[in-house]
């Protein structure tokens, strides 16, 4: 993933400059110091996106539908848990492990299940 934490720095340094040429009547500089911070954080944020882009697993990258699609649920016991199909995603508190939503089609309880 990309640092931005120096790009971050030198618009934080910008932005201290912008409000004390505010305070001078520099208004011109101002305007013009102003103009280069946004284009500075827009590019920050693209970058930013485009890393989150690349980093986010592709659907070859998911590993295949659980083979059981039917669970018993665990709020009425029921046999009618079932995977909720392209709902696959990467679990957050564990890299390269994977979830899915299942559905109870009896009781409309809704969960997210490691797959896998």
């Amino acid at each position: 993933m990309v640092d931005i934490t120096p790009r971050l720095k030198t618009v934080k340094e910008g932005v201290a400059k912008l409000a004390a040429m505010a305070t001078e009547g520099q208004a011109d500089a101002a305007r013009e110091l102003a103009a280069d911070l946004h284009f500075e954080l827009d590019r920050a944020m693209q970058e930013a996106t485009a890393a989150k882009a690349e980093s986010a697993p592709s659907r070859a990258d998911l590993p295949r539908p659980p083979r059981n699609r039917e669970e018993k649920c665990p709020r009425c016991t029921l046999r009618a848990f079932t995977f909720q199909e392209g709902t696959i995603r990467e679990r957050a508190d564990a890299e390269g492990e994977f979830e899915a939503l299942y559905h109870c089609m009896s009781c409309g309880h809704e969960a997210w299940r490691r797959i896998g």
